[in-house]
């Protein structure tokens, strides 16, 4: 699998950061900013084990707060084996490299919560249950990337690599600071669509609609 993190922060300054930044204000009209973790004021940290100090990355620490109620940041669908369904409509294991989502991305989540509600003459008795999926809308820009993976430098290839992960017949494991924040490990997508950037034959809009995932632990099940 590739170190997409070490290979985000040693090529951050060769990414025109004001282009992206004014590309997904034009095409989505985004007027809350944005920031790019591991961009700006990358550091290290020192750790001692067994009396020796050891440099460590800073996991999702160093990035900042997010602004607004847009973002967009370095987030990958984690590689692996998963199923698929082939022409017959079996399910066959598949293997998957990592895939380094496009960086002209932005990421909205949103949870309710499970409440009931009981008329009386006085209002309403709520009963919390718990909370619901975060429902995630994944938008973005599909751009030229010559620091992807080298199967995922094209607009075409990273389409391509997209449209595989969204045919996977199960929950895909997601990995990000956004992501981290909200402890979500696992996503289901529920639909994909593609439309041309008009003026601009070398990109592409996409738009991933998602839901948070879990492993569940059921016991005492009769």
């Amino acid at each position: 699998m590739t170190d997409f993190k070490a290979n985000i922060s040693s090529n951050r300054g060769a990414i025109d950061i004001g282009y992206v930044g004014n590309l997904l204000s034009e095409v989505y009209h985004v007027e809350t900013p944005v920031y790019l973790p591991w961009f700006f004021d990358y550091k290290k940290k020192l750790s001692v084990y067994a009396g020796v100090e050891v440099e460590e990355e800073l996991e999702y620490e160093n990035a900042p707060v997010r602004y607004g109620q847009k973002s967009y940041g370095a987030f990958w669908l984690k590689g692996g084996k998963y199923n698929i369904w082939d022409y017959t409509g079996k399910l066959i294991p598949n293997e998957f490299n990592d895939l380094l989502m496009p960086l002209a991305t932005m990421v909205d989540f949103d949870r309710p919560k499970v409440v009931s509600k009981t008329t009386t003459n006085s209002g309403t008795v709520k009963e919390i249950y718990g909370l619901g999926d975060w429902t995630i809308s994944i938008n973005g820009i599909i751009l030229p990337d010559k620091y992807n993976p080298y199967t995922q430098q094209t607009v075409a290839e990273q389409m391509e690599a997209i449209q595989k992960f969204h045919e996977i017949a199960g929950s895909i494991e997601v990995e990000g600071q956004l992501f981290a924040q909200r402890k979500i490990s696992r996503i289901v997508t529920e639909s994909l669509s593609f439309k041309p950037v008009q003026g601009r034959p070398n990109m592409m809009q996409y738009s991933i609609e998602a839901v948070s995932d879990e492993d569940l632990l059921l016991t005492d099940i009769l």
